[in-house]
């Protein structure tokens, strides 16, 4: 923490006064030793800019305790994405920070920024570290967090498009059902969005519902099962519908609605072309790990191994 950040403008003054009032006293004992008559009663009166110059510092001291426990919660969800009691901590441990000190510290506001980027608010961070850039532009940590921040709300807003992409898919096949050529450009839109080399975090529970749809037309049932237990492992929005998704794909529901022996995929060689293709129109920021394969061999989005049920905190409002 910067020196003076974090104080708050009446613990600036008690300070400021405790100073004086001690120069003051210093002053007048050494005034009355010169005398022969020093006054040992005034060593008391140390104590009240003792305590003036003393209380705001330890009152910044353990604020700076409080950030640094946070940054280290920080790190913690960035490693583990899905741990939510980590989640739950770091909020908790947020909403114990006085916003009058957050204010006036570009460390504390860079680390609150850092902490809505690893929860997924990356629009909330962003206005965030611009606080912290307003207060201190040329602090090297707040400058870091910015660019990483950057990159992150970046990622973020490209899958989102291309999820936008898929839902519009949908609900055209939704009135045309069997329209073939819908149906394969959901193929080849979910395909590219595992082809993208940058995958977010944090997806909302609305956005795994679609891709899980998205993923059971395509006839990746076991990839659609397991973006629906995604989602049901919280307490999101959008549990009663992947609920009712499970249901169908458990009843079949979506097989004879969308009946495999009429889901002609593209030819795969041809369909990861367009993919690369549809991928290469939003540009690579950080790089992130490789597709994976489940166990049947067949198509298993990435994402998986990383997405949480979106937990909405928005500490700026």
């Amino acid at each position: 923490m910067k020196i003076l950040e974090g104080i708050q403008l009446y613990e600036l003054i008690l300070m400021i006064l405790g100073f004086i009032l001690g120069l003051a006293l210093i002053f007048i004992f050494i005034l009355t030793a010169l005398r022969g008559n020093p006054n040992l009663k005034l060593l008391f009166g140390f104590i009240a800019p003792l305590i003036m110059i003393g209380y705001p510092s330890i009152q910044s001291i353990e604020f700076s305790k409080d950030v640094v426990k946070i940054d280290k919660l920080v790190q913690q969800v960035n490693k583990n994405p899905a741990d939510t009691a980590a989640q739950k901590a770091l909020v908790a441990q947020i909403q114990t920070l006085p916003a009058s000190r957050c204010v006036t510290s570009s460390d504390a506001m860079s680390t609150i920024a850092n902490a809505q980027a690893a929860l997924g608010q990356y629009d909330s961070a962003k206005v965030t570290i611009q606080k912290a850039v307003v207060i201190n532009p040329n602090n090297e940590k707040v400058v870091e967090s910015q660019q990483q921040i950057q990159k992150g709300w970046q990622i973020q807003k490209n899958y989102e498009q291309k999820v936008d992409v898929i839902r519009t898919h949908l609900n055209n096949l939704e009135k045309n059902p069997r329209d073939q050529k819908i149906r394969d450009s959901v193929f080849v839109n979910l395909k590219a969005l595992d082809n993208i080399p940058n995958t977010p975090v944090h997806l909302p529970s609305r956005d795994l519902v679609i891709l899980a749809r998205a993923a059971a037309i395509s006839g990746e049932k076991q990839a659609a099962n397991e973006l629906v237990d995604v989602v049901l492992t919280g307490n999101s929005p959008s549990k009663n519908e992947a609920q009712k998704l499970k249901e169908d794909l458990k009843n079949k529901v979506i097989e004879r609605q969308y009946p495999a022996k009429k889901i002609l995929k593209p030819n795969m060689e041809e369909a990861a072309k367009r993919a690369k293709t549809e991928a290469k129109k939003l540009p690579p920021v950080v790089a992130a790990p490789a597709p994976v394969l489940s166990d049947s061999g067949t198509w298993r989005p990435k994402f998986l191994l990383k997405a949480a049920p979106f937990k909405k905190w928005d500490i700026t409002n």
